[in-house]
């Protein structure tokens, strides 16, 4: 399995039960690059997190085979993990994730924590204004490139097909 921790700083649950809470956070932070929880398991995360980057990071057989039996059946996590290991930690020694605090939770004002891998890739959230001035621009410039296509053809304006015709519907008993 992996290094249980001496002194459980989760009570109240079972050892199995601290394990697999221990793995599926440790699952969620490899597939999402950043988590937020409570600083108690931020901290366990955190130092189960580093000590598995480690053991894949020696690259044998027997730190595979410790880092796949962590993952369990879950071969998209080991792959995922080990694309993270390779391109974000060959230049580190430790500290690959790092927490900060955050507001504490609407619900019942417990304390949180973000715990995020370092070097990881920050995708860019745009906000509607920018995504509506973007596809103006894109409009633009297609609309610029159909002009220069006309006016090399010699067409400067398309001819508009003609109104339709408005149908009246005639009513029995009436005048008209």
């Amino acid at each position: 399995m992996y290094n249980r921790i001496k002194r459980p700083r989760m009570q109240g649950k079972t050892s199995d039960h601290r394990d697999a809470i221990i793995r599926s956070l440790v699952m969620e932070l490899v597939r999402n690059e950043k988590l937020k929880t409570t600083p108690n398991r931020a901290r366990i995360l955190k130092s189960q997190f580093d000590k598995l980057v480690t053991k894949a990071k020696k690259n044998t057989d027997h730190s595979k085979r410790l880092v796949s039996s962590f993952f369990g059946d879950n071969t998209l996590a080991i792959t995922k993990f080990y694309k993270l290991v390779e391109n974000n930690f060959n230049d580190r020694n430790s500290g690959y994730a790092y927490s900060a605090r955050t507001l504490p939770r609407k619900g019942d004002n417990s304390e949180q924590m973000y715990v995020m891998v370092v070097n990881r890739v920050e995708r860019e959230k745009k906000s509607n204004i920018q995504k509506a001035l973007e596809k103006r621009e894109k409009a633009d410039k297609e609309k610029s490139v159909v002009n220069k296509v006309r006016k090399a053809v010699g067409v400067n304006k398309v001819a508009k097909a003609p109104a339709p015709v408005k149908k009246t519907i005639v009513k029995r008993g009436s005048n008209i």
